[in-house]
């Protein structure tokens, strides 16, 4: 039976070889989209949560109310996580850690730089890295003692039993460290990576990390793990108040949030969760589902079109005694065929593909072929896809009379045309969604990036100050200075790419007691202002001349003005640190964080000696020899690092690397589902073509040019993508609106984003029906009709 079943399967894909093909062509489309996306969301599902008791890990973060919001953030005092493993009966481990940095490390003849951060020894127990050399229990106890991974292992000393090596760190000082274990290659389902480890007690002991000593600053991270059976929930509300319980004027409350969540689901909007990554990983399972729809439909509806030509094939087996049943399993059977033909198609696409694939994505994704879930998966989607598309064409012809058929009376009934024609609406309905989505994405991404900062960011490099460039950087400047291509040199706390150092300790004249606002704070150095490109509105810069004025002045943003005079719009000065500061100057808003957040007061502070971040503003054609002798200049001052640097305008368009893969793989995925719906509308229409040849013969003979009858075919078509970009630009509206409420800075959707996206579908699709029509209005009526 099953033989029989693959004999008329084959038999009638090579009988209907467009048919045949469409179908393929399309059913692989989708199923590669599906393919691709599935394990892109598989990856992003799974990000995070491979760790040994994952379940009991918990980073402990804080809610701080400013003014009417409430943010909250990762950082938290340094001595949190000590405090709460004595304290709290329910920590089984706890860890601090600090941000990403890089630095210089030096074994003999080996210079490299490696990013890395601090650490508690409870780090390496609660996520457990798979060690390949060294001792778990003994990591990072030792002030002297440094964890690598095993590729920095290798970039310093070209292998990996390195136990026991000696290295040397080079920052504002000269350090030692020993190698105490070494990491296997970290899971590329990790969000964090790092090249090395050093114990949290280096940094906490700095002379000039004092404040990570008290409960009333906030830096690090704290993860800890709880004991097993530990109800999350309470001891999350158990330690609420534990920062307050210790420093009386905190507006920290902690919360426990599951350290598994947190890439997916780490967004918070005023002290709740809201959003995060599992929006991208929604919105692009739905545009797979969209797509793999789309090719189902074309399959249904070129099945259920081409349903009269095997009308005689159901009649004589039903004459013969066939049950609907076994033509039902029939009908799904062939389609069931076709689908996984063209899942080996789509297989090979997604092979070949895979690398751009990962560019786009920023993975590094690959087929895991020895995974039983894989494969799972792909049949899954085999037998989803199979049905859906063959169920509606198995359930219509196994339904055929056999009087109509012997009759030959088979003419597809007004709700097989309309079913056909609602199949053709709600592929083009989805096609439409994607595309004008597209489009408002396209626009939204672009505005961020040329959106103006307040800053000028073309021209203006910035590079760290290491070594003895931090030291002598006023000499440094000088020579940068004296060459006729540099326009100006300063330096900042600030990389002006997010936030930073911020306080809510700032009072002022008229200021309501029960209000607080986070103030960004960053020390710079004279000329940081003119350097950067920010507009002076009021006052003046710093000025070397004006001795303890500037060195008691503060700078503020707009949005700080208008904070400080709100109240009391004489005001002139402010208190920061118990410190009284005179306004000396306002500069206009600038944006510090991507669009996606408001603007946020600004106090500027002349501090250069805290300066790490060095910035050149450059005024030259001619880039790379510019470059080059900064280069130079960086070597004969500080000849032990290596010259880095970057461009602002890059370093900016870097914060939105997600929004721009977004951006490209919408747009990618539109043209597929344009594809796609073209190639049903293709096949469609040339089976309507062929249905009417007699009638369009007969037109030609009463004299009707070819343009008339190429509307008789393209009318209906037409009508229907019409009606279709009313609904799908309604629906594209009300998504996109959702989506652009994430920004706290964005376009408005305007009028002209439909006509585009419509005049594209319209175009296409009107180019699709005509290039059928054409060429049945162009056969010889003689033919047409010699057989009646």
């Amino acid at each position: 039976m099953l033989k029989n079943y693959f004999k008329i399967a084959f038999r009638g894909f090579a009988k209907h070889k467009l048919t045949f093909f469409i179908n393929l062509f399309g059913l692989a489309l989708g199923l590669w989209v599906a393919m691709l996306i599935g394990l892109w969301v598989q990856d992003e599902l799974s990000m995070n949560r491979d760790f040994k008791d994952i379940d009991q890990v918990y980073r402990v973060m804080g809610h701080q109310r400013y003014g009417d919001e409430i943010y909250t953030f990762a950082s938290t005092p340094g001595v949190l996580a000590k405090e709460l493993k004595e304290v709290q009966p329910e920590v089984e481990l706890a860890t601090t850690f600090t941000w990403m940095e890089k630095n210089l490390f030096v074994q003999e003849d080996t210079r490299v730089k490696l990013e890395g951060f601090y650490a508690e020894p409870d780090y390496l127990h609660i996520l457990q890295y798979e060690l390949l050399h060294g001792d778990r229990e003994k990591i990072l106890t030792e002030k002297s003692n440094i964890v690598l991974t095993k590729e920095a292992a290798i970039k310093l000393f070209g292998r990996t039993d390195v136990l026991g090596e000696e290295l040397v760190m080079k920052d504002d000082t000269v350090r030692s460290f020993y190698v105490q274990a070494v990491l296997e290659t970290l899971p590329s389902n990790s969000t964090w990576k790092f090249e090395y480890i050093l114990p949290y007690q280096v940094t906490f002991d700095h002379p000039n990390n004092e404040w990570m000593r008290r409960w009333d600053s906030n830096g690090p991270n704290t993860l800890v793990r709880l004991r097993p059976n530990t109800n999350a929930e309470a001891f999350s509300e158990g330690i609420a108040g534990f920062v307050k319980e210790r420093y009386e004027n905190s507006n920290v409350t902690l919360i426990a949030y599951p350290q598994k969540e947190l890439y997916l689901r780490g967004k918070f909007v005023d002290g709740k969760q809201q959003g995060g990554r599992i929006e991208y990983v929604r919105l692009f399972s739905i545009i797979g589902i969209f797509v793999l729809l789309i090719a189902c439909i074309n399959f249904m509806n070129l099945s259920t079109a081409k349903s009269q030509k095997r009308a005689k094939e159901v009649g004589v087996r039903k004459v013969v005694g066939a049950e609907n049943s076994s033509l039902i399993f029939q009908f799904l059977s062939e389609s069931l065929i076709l689908t996984f033909i063209a899942s080996l198609f789509a297989l090979l696409l997604v092979i070949i593909t895979m690398p751009v694939f990962n560019e786009l994505t920023g993975k590094t994704l690959s087929i895991p072929y020895s995974e039983g879930g894989f494969w799972l998966y792909l049949l899954i989607i085999i037998l989803f896809t199979g049905t859906v598309a063959g169920s509606y064409p198995a359930f219509y012809l196994s339904a055929t009379k056999v009087v109509a058929v012997f009759k030959n009376n088979m003419k597809a009934g007004k709700n097989v045309v309309w079913a056909r024609k609602g199949l053709v609406l709600a592929q083009f309905i989805l096609a439409t969604t994607l595309i004008v989505s597209t489009v408002v994405i396209y626009q939204q991404i672009n505005y961020a990036l040329q959106k103006d900062l307040g800053y000028v960011k073309e021209q203006l490099l910035t590079m760290p100050l290491e070594g003895q460039i931090g030291a002598n950087f006023n000499a440094f400047k000088t020579r940068l200075e004296q060459h006729p291509e540099i326009k100006s040199v300063s330096r900042s706390t600030h990389n002006l790419l997010g936030r930073n150092s911020n306080t809510g300790g700032v009072s002022w004249e008229g200021k309501d007691p029960n209000f607080t606002a986070l103030f960004e704070i960053m020390f710079v150095d004279y000329g940081f202002i003119e350097t950067v490109g920010m507009k002076l509105v009021k006052g003046e810069d710093f000025n070397i001349n004006k001795g303890a004025d500037s060195l008691q002045g503060a700078i503020i943003n707009e949005k700080a003005y208008q904070l400080i005079t709100q109240g009391n719009p004489d005001a002139t000065s402010f208190s920061l640190y118990d410190e009284e500061r005179n306004i000396t100057g306002v500069v206009a808003d600038f944006h510090f964080q991507s669009v996606h957040e408001n603007m946020e007061p600004v106090i500027f502070l002349l501090g250069p000696d805290y300066a790490g971040q060095g910035f050149i503003r450059l005024n030259t054609a001619n880039i790379q020899n510019t470059l080059a002798s900064i280069e130079n200049i960086a070597a004969e001052i500080n000849p032990d690092f290596p010259f880095q640097y970057s461009f602002m305008d890059d370093n900016y368009a870097r914060m939105y690397s997600e929004d721009v893969r977004l951006r490209d793989l919408a747009k990618y995925f539109s043209i597929l589902t344009i594809l796609i719906s073209c190639l049903g509308l293709l096949g469609l229409s040339a089976h309507i073509a062929e249905q009417k040849t007699k009638e369009i013969g007969i037109r030609k003979v009463l004299g009707a040019s070819t343009l008339s009858i190429l509307n008789v075919i393209n009318k209906e078509f037409l009508i229907i993508v019409l009606i279709s970009i009313a609904i799908g630009s309604g629906m594209a509206y009300w998504f996109m609106q959702d989506w652009l409420s994430g920004y706290a800075y964005s376009i408005e959707f305007e009028w002209w984003f439909i006509p585009l996206a419509a005049m594209v579908i319209l175009s296409i699709a009107y180019m699709t029906v005509t290039l059928q029509s054409f060429r049945a209005a162009r056969v010889n009526p003689v033919n047409s009709l010699k057989t009646e």
